[in-house]
Order: C-alpha cells, then sequence, then structure tokens
C-alpha cells in the first residue's frame, strides 16, 4: 500500500516533518510512506488559477495524491488551527477530488500538552468536508517535546512508538477493505 505523507510545516525539522521520518521507518511491511516536499513552492489558491495548464506544484501534488492508495497528513499547531499553507495545499486538492474515499490518517505533534489538538480538529474537520475516508483508529494527537526525540530525530517513548505503529497498521487495513 502506497501512503502520500504531508507536513503541514515548512520547518525542515519540524516534529511533524521528523514524525513523518519516524513513520516511514516504523511502517510495517507492505506499507510505503512517501513524503511529498513541494508545500513552500505551492502558489496561494485561487479558483482562476484552478484550470489548465497548472501550476507544476499543483500538478505534482495532484499526480501524487491520485498514485497513493492512502494519506498521512501531519499538522502543527498555530494559533489553535492548521497553518495556512496545509490550508492552502487542501484548498489547491478539493476540487480534483482526488482526496474523496481515500483513507486518511490525520496526525498533529505539538510541545503542547493537548499534542495539537485544536489543529487536528481542524485538519479532521476539513478532510471530512472534503469527503476523505479520515480512520479515527490510525489518527493522533501526540503531545511531544523536543525532548522526546533523539539526536537523529527519533521517538524515544516506547509508548509513543507503540501509538504510532497501531496507527499505522489502522490505516493499512482501512486500506485494505473492499
Amino acid at each position: 500500500m502506497r501512503i502520500l505523507a504531508l507536513s503541514g510545516s515548512l520547518r525542515a525539522q519540524s516534529l511533524n516533518t521528523l514524525l513523518l521520518h519516524e513513520a516511514a521507518r516504523l511502517a510495517p511491511p507492505g506499507l510505503e510512506i512517501r513524503r511529498w516536499e513541494g508545500l513552500d513552492d505551492l502558489p496561494h489558491y485561487s479558483p482562476e488559477r484552478d484550470a489548465e495548464p497548472l501550476p507544476a506544484p499543483v500538478a505534482d501534488l495532484r499526480e501524487r495524491l491520485r498514485e497513493a492508495d492512502g494519506l498521512l497528513i501531519c499538522t502543527p499547531e498555530y494559533i489553535h488551527a492548521m497553518p495556512a499553507v496545509l490550508k492552502n495545499l487542501l484548498e489547491w486538492v478539493v476540487s480534483s477530488g482526488d482526496c474523496v474515499g481515500k483513507p486518511t490518517a490525520a496526525w498533529s505533534a505539538s510541545p503542547s500538552l493537548e499534542g495539537g489538538a485544536r489543529a487536528h480538529a481542524s485538519l479532521v474537520h476539513t478532510l471530512e468536508v472534503m469527503s476523505a475516508q479520515v480512520v479515527p483508529e490510525a489518527s493522533l494527537s501526540l503531545p511531544l517535546a523536543r525532548s522526546g526525540l533523539d539526536a537523529q530525530g527519533r521517538l524515544l517513548d516506547p509508548v509513543q512508538v507503540a501509538r504510532l505503529q497501531a496507527s499505522l497498521v489502522a490505516l493499512a487495513a482501512a486500506g485494505r477493505q473492499p
């Protein structure tokens, strides 16, 4: 099963991006996780721009979405919501329908005790409006301070590792259902 992983952060060393690297490392056999790294290249969404020829980053994103069997989206929390750059990405793909029915894991990671719960709720709501198949058992809000990662960006807490792995197993199971 091919999973497209999207980080809602532009920072190369963000908790969310590092968590997606961990997801790829800890993925069960048969689950291939590939990150899309073009978030910073997307132009601001406008319906007038959503026409052929599409901006190259948009065309690339949509192609990768079509090729993916499922999605893993991890968001930071900015001002109690998902960041504008992630919302912009989702606005670019809503009209294409490439997320409709696609098994999706919504993750948030934050140094806060709530793990970015408000951003997570914002992300889940938006994905549901887009008709993505948000898999509750695969969705996580992780309170994850920098101290929860080693120098290579790997999770140190075995409980967090187990939660991440269980999420990936649930996403894979949702992708195998007819």
